[in-house]
């Protein structure tokens, strides 16, 4: 039950920190080219999710994998990284995104990729 408290608020966390706090973030557009940004045409989310293996991969991998992520490092020693894509509107809100939580000795614990969410109604 701790682990997933545990990645519950590393997502949250990802998110928040993402997003420079945790301010409304809908309409914020996502910087081409930061860490952490990926475009599909590279690597679509489903196989930079297969190409981790749970147990397995570190850090290193990872990062030779996936580039340069957007990181959450928390006291306990365990880190998320955070990687996105950006959606049609190119905003947080419309960002596909994958988020790795490590364990403390640098290997996956887990992996989740959340997909983007439609334009906000005007």
């Amino acid at each position: 039950m701790k682990t997933v408290s545990l990645l519950h608020a590393a997502l949250l966390a990802g998110s928040c920190a993402l997003a420079g706090g945790c301010a409304p973030i809908g309409g914020q557009t996502l910087v081409e080219g930061g860490p952490g940004v990926l475009q599909p045409q590279v690597i679509a989310p489903p196989a930079a999710q297969s190409s981790i293996v749970i147990g397995k991969s570190t850090k290193a991998d990872v990062m030779a994998a996936l580039g340069q992520p957007t990181k959450v490092p928390f006291d306990s020693g365990f880190e998320v990284w955070v990687y996105r894509w950006p959606g049609a509107q190119k905003t947080h809100r419309a960002a596909t995104e994958l988020v790795v939580l490590f364990e403390p000795t640098g290997v996956v614990k887990k992996t989740r990729v959340r997909p983007g969410y439609a334009a906000e109604p005007k």
